[in-house]
């Protein structure tokens, strides 16, 4: 069999719900292509979550790749192996795989790249992960057919990538094609996984937590990388979403092996921070300081150093010490940062705030968050803004509002003073009616300056009108138009039934009709749509 046959008999065997077949991760001593066939087994051996048996294998691969194909493949697995087993040694590096991409054969290319990639993200490499998306090919079929199984597994790793490189829109449509691709039961849960832990990073929180429901019902039991990555990948939707029995629930689920030996390190030490920081939400500072001890051996590990710290972080909060908090959390942004993972370097930050406020350092905890939330609402990270407002709003702090999203970035009470402000209100007159302090109202009018990014109230009006005409009204029907200016001037539908000779269930039809073009749900809001009052 040729190499590209070998490589997809393996990796349509590797996309199912059953434990990989020890035959798979065999000896591979007399082989006539050592190199390809042991990184063939271990391959194999890594997706059972055997890295002991397929370290060797790994070593064995590279030792005998002498041209591109191998020189990736061996990489990938070794990559692959070094990123489930503890080690002090820093990682070799990927750079010189990276450049040999460009010798692969075509039909190994996209298999042989992807897995490159998803090795540099576990070594927490985003760099050469990144790099390599630019060589990968499109992803629209694997050795000549567009319902290869591995295809969807494929479009996750290059959706994670770029969730983790920041370009959340991009990771979204990625695991959007995953999802509608999907074709085996391991398919579509590994790709539901994913989608999830997208939607819980850009703050969709009922569509990543109806994703994480669905999966945790399913009767299905870890035996593989794809499975077991979908429980983390549950998990991490739901603790993104701040639901942190659910994430301890799945993470739970992930291994069968309660020291998490069969998953990557990068993993165990998110998994172990999970489970310390439901110990600290318990107050347990018992079984916290357990979970850190278990976390420990794993911070030497680039891709868990971070992770560590934040563990560390939690429970000395939890013990009082927040002098210590600070040091841990700053340590982990350092160096989540120097990794560029930002997610996780963000949520360093929250736990530095929450230290600060803990040092009543309040002002320093706002303004470091304000910076960070710009930056993580920059790259479409909805999660960061919840999370950090949470910290603020307990100390009686707002975070500044969202100036992407204008007028839907305000409050409900912030819309109502932005309507009065676009009348030229004055902030005496909008405290008189609305029975708040004139200390409020400039609260409240320096967020809506904000968030329309105007300098004066002038502005706000000009914002305001410029956002109704740029929402106008979808076109209408002649019969719709006419329903809709009778509407405006207060006539009912019978009224309206009668005036233009119809019946009043007809009228009915065409209100209904106008709501959903224009995505209003009440006369009034046709009223306000039609006259231009405000962006709908």
């Amino acid at each position: 069999m040729s190499r590209a046959a070998r490589l997809d008999a393996l990796l349509r065997q590797l996309v199912v719900v059953d434990a990989v077949p020890p035959e798979l991760y065999r000896d591979t001593a007399g082989s006539s292509d050592v190199a390809f066939d042991s990184a063939l087994a271990a391959l194999a051996a890594v997706w059972a979550g055997q890295f002991g048996i397929a370290a060797p294998l790994a070593t064995a691969a590279r030792r005998a790749a002498d041209d591109p194909d191998t020189v990736v493949f061996a990489e990938s697995v070794c990559g692959l192996v070094r990123a489930g087993t503890p080690m002090s040694a820093p990682p070799e590096e990927f750079a010189s795989a990276a450049r040999a991409s460009a010798g692969i054969a075509s039909e190994l290319r996209l298999p042989l790249c992807a897995l490159l990639a998803e090795a540099a993200l576990a070594e927490a490499r985003l760099d050469i992960a990144e790099g390599l998306l630019s060589v990968v090919p499109p992803r629209t079929a694997l050795f000549g057919r567009r319902d290869h199984p591995f295809l969807t597994v494929i479009r996750c790793f290059v959706a994670r990538v770029r969730l983790f490189s920041g370009d959340v829109s991009g990771a979204a449509d990625e695991a959007a094609q995953a999802c509608a691709g999907a074709g085996t039961e391991a398919e579509r849960i590994f790709a539901t996984a994913t989608a999830a832990v997208i939607d819980g990073s850009a703050g969709r929180r009922q569509e990543a937590r109806a994703a994480v429901s669905g999966i945790l019902a399913r009767d299905i039991a870890p035996v593989n990388a794809l499975m077991s990555g979908a429980f983390l990948l549950a998990s991490y939707a739901a603790i993104v979403g701040d639901d942190v029995r659910t994430s301890a629930v799945a993470v739970l689920r992930a291994s069968v092996d309660p020291s998490f030996g069969q998953v990557r390190i990068v993993d165990r030490a998110i998994c172990l921070e999970i489970l310390t920081r439901a110990a600290v939400d318990a107050g347990d500072l018992d079984a916290a300081r357990s979970w850190q001890l278990r976390a420990a051996p794993l911070a030497e590990h680039p891709s868990a150093s971070s992770t560590v710290e934040r563990i560390a972080s939690r429970v000395s909060l939890l013990a009082g010490d927040a002098e210590r908090a600070l040091e841990e959390a700053m340590r982990s942004v350092a160096l989540a940062e120097s990794a560029r993972r930002a997610l996780e370097a963000a949520e360093g930050e929250i736990l530095a705030a929450r230290a600060r406020i803990s040092l009543r350092e309040r002002g320093a905890a706002a303004r470091r968050l304000a910076d960070v939330v710009t930056d993580a609402d920059a790259h479409g990270f909805g999660a960061v803004r919840r999370s950090a407002s949470r910290e603020l709003r307990s100390v009686g702090r707002r975070l500044p509002p969202d100036t992407r999203r204008g007028w839907e970035g305000l409050s409900a009470r912030e819309q109502g003073i932005a309507l009065l402000i676009s009348e030229g209100r004055s902030n005496a007159q909008i405290a008189s009616s609305e029975f708040l302090s004139e200390h409020t109202v400039r609260i409240h009018v320096s967020r809506v300056l904000h968030a329309f990014g105007v300098p004066t109230r002038v502005g706000v009006a000009s914002a305001l009108g410029a956002a109704s005409a740029a929402a106008g009204p979808e076109p209408l029907t002649v019969r719709q138009q006419q329903i809709v200016a009778l509407i405006t001037s207060g006539a009912t539908n019978r009224s309206i039934a009668e005036r233009l000779e119809v019946s009043e269930s007809t009228v009915e039809k065409h209100v209904s009709a106008v709501m959903r073009r224009w995505e209003v749900t009440s006369r009034s809001g046709i009223a306000r749509r039609a006259a231009g009052q405000h962006p709908v």
